[in-house]
Order: structure tokens, then sequence, then C-alpha cells
């Protein structure tokens, strides 16, 4: 989800060439990644525990790995 809404503020910032709309997808991305993400991954650690970690080592945060 989180992708596919910065990905809808850099085209709409890209297709518009507003510097404001680019501005805020930078704030996004900095609120996901230092706020959000580390809120979310501590629920799921307490929750989860091993089970979680071992998840996280092997599938990456943003974009999923190429099979080729």
């Amino acid at each position: 989800m989180y992708v596919a809404e910065l990905g809808l503020w850099l085209g709409w910032a890209l297709f518009f060439g507003s510097p404001g709309v680019l501005a805020g997808c930078a704030v996004l991305v900095a609120v996901v990644n230092f706020v959000i993400l580390p809120r979310e991954e501590r629920g799921l650690k307490s929750a989860f525990g091993p089970v979680y970690l071992q998840y996280k080592k092997e599938v990456p945060r943003w974009l999923g790995r190429s099979k080729c």
C-alpha cells in the first residue's frame, strides 16, 4: 500500500510538474520510513517474535526480488 501511495504522489508530481506535490511526496517518504514502518514493525515483532524476524530477513521491505 505504501509503494502504491508513494507511486501515486510521484506520478502526480511528474504529471502536473508540481514542486509542491513533489515536496509532499518527499515528506510522505520520510514519514513512512521513520515513523510508520518502525512502529508497525515493533508491533509485528511483539506479536509474532522470531517468525516475523525470519520473514523480515527473507522479504524485502519495498519491492520484491526477481526470480530470474
